[in-house]
């Protein structure tokens, strides 16, 4: 008896190559969900609500006002004693990051009425900050050039990164109210207050 040159597949063979097919498929589709679930940070975003809080929180006068020439005075103390707690002290009470954030806002959503108010309350947070800084040294001169003011006059292409992914979490921190603890580590890693 000759073979079969063509002989049939077993029927079992032909239903495990299918079942094999569609569970490569289903670990793709897995795969795919779960990166998207990852890189997706609109779930649980209140878009609105976000938008009117950082139109609120970014006027730079009463209480905001009055932290930040606090913060302005603890953070030139800081720097005159040499102290990095000092100084991180000032950059945790800064409400600096508000019209900051306010000046990204415009720009993300093309509003030029809210990024012309930021840009006026950021002036105005600079004006009080050269002001109140000004009348500080001026009643206690520095003695000398302390590290702490040195290793802020020289900033490399390292801070710019840390300015970048820091304002990526301060974002974030703000829209999504389930880590808002976030946003006093942004402040103290892009330092807002001792180049002021």
């Amino acid at each position: 008896m000759e073979p079969n040159p063509n002989p049939t597949p077993p029927q079992g063979a032909n239903t495990n190559a299918t079942e094999h097919k569609v569970n490569i498929v289903d670990i793709k589709d897995y795969f795919v969900k779960l990166i998207n679930d990852f890189i997706d940070l609109s779930h649980g975003v209140d878009k609105w609500g976000t938008i009117r809080e950082i139109k609120a929180k970014q006027s730079m006068s009463g209480a905001n006002a009055w932290m930040l020439m606090c913060s302005i005075v603890i953070v030139s103390i800081g720097l005159n004693l040499n102290s990095q707690a000092v100084i991180i002290g000032a950059m945790l009470i800064s409400p600096l990051m508000s019209p900051i954030l306010g000046i990204g806002l415009g720009v993300a959503i093309n509003d030029k009425a809210a990024l012309y108010n930021a840009l006026l309350h950021f002036g105005a947070a600079i004006l009080i900050a050269i002001v109140f800084s000004t009348i500080y040294f001026w009643l206690t001169p520095l003695d000398a050039f302390t590290e702490e003011i040195s290793a802020r006059t020289a900033p490399t292409f390292l801070d710019v990164l840390i300015a970048i992914f820091g304002g990526i979490a301060g974002i974030i921190s703000i829209a999504r109210k389930d880590i808002s603890t976030t946003l006093p580590g942004v402040a103290i890693a892009t330092a807002l207050m001792p180049p002021l």
